[in-house]
């Protein structure tokens, strides 16, 4: 467990994102966690609107979650589309409350910055797909996409079937694609 910010957070996105937060001085109060602010961000880069994030993390009005949303993204460096060798891929399990989320969050491996993160209830194919497609925006190639291992496993995309290869260089981004193409994951069997 690492302790950010007086929390003890287990290694992964969320204390990636939290210590960012903290270091870039993102939040001027503190009266909710910066966890369940850096939550709400990350639902509501997902698509979810502030009134939504607000009744699904309880204890933040939806100004409150909008005025986080806004500054994780304002203090956040500009992601610019770019040539990528490689991109770090990990998500984890956030309790808030008696409710569950899954946090996403995607890493430039050569710089470290970061390139996208979300947060859903669930970890559905679709969480998984819109995911990779928000990643897959911002880079020009199609890098090499590495995928965290136990608890920094991203589960949505367990359902997409990406960890089996069909070819020994094929990039995941490239059978995205064709899934997005065929609009259902493709079946081990075939």
């Amino acid at each position: 467990m690492q302790t950010v910010a007086g929390e003890a957070l287990p290694q992964g996105p969320l204390s990636v994102l939290v210590g960012w937060a903290s270091s870039g001085h993102a939040f001027k109060r503190n009266r909710v966690s910066k966890v369940k602010k850096v939550l709400a961000a990350a639902l509501c880069n997902s698509g979810y609107s502030y009134r939504d994030v607000a009744g699904m993390v309880g204890g933040m009005s939806y100004i409150a979650v909008r005025d986080a949303y806004i500054s994780v993204i304002t203090s956040l460096p500009e992601v610019k589309k770019s040539h990528r060798r490689a991109v770090s891929i990990d998500g984890t399990d956030v309790a808030l409350e008696e409710k569950q989320f899954h946090l996403w969050l995607a890493r430039d491996v050569d710089s470290g910055s970061i390139i996208t993160f979300q947060a859903s209830p669930g970890v559905s194919v679709e969480d998984g797909v819109r995911f990779l497609s928000e990643v897959a925006s911002q880079c020009e190639n199609k890098p090499l996409l590495r995928l965290g291992h136990g608890a920094s496993q991203p589960k949505g995309l367990v359902n997409l079937d990406l960890y089996f290869a069909t070819e020994v260089n094929e990039s995941l981004i490239a059978r995205l694609g064709r899934l997005l193409a065929w609009g259902r994951p493709e079946s081990s069997a075939a």
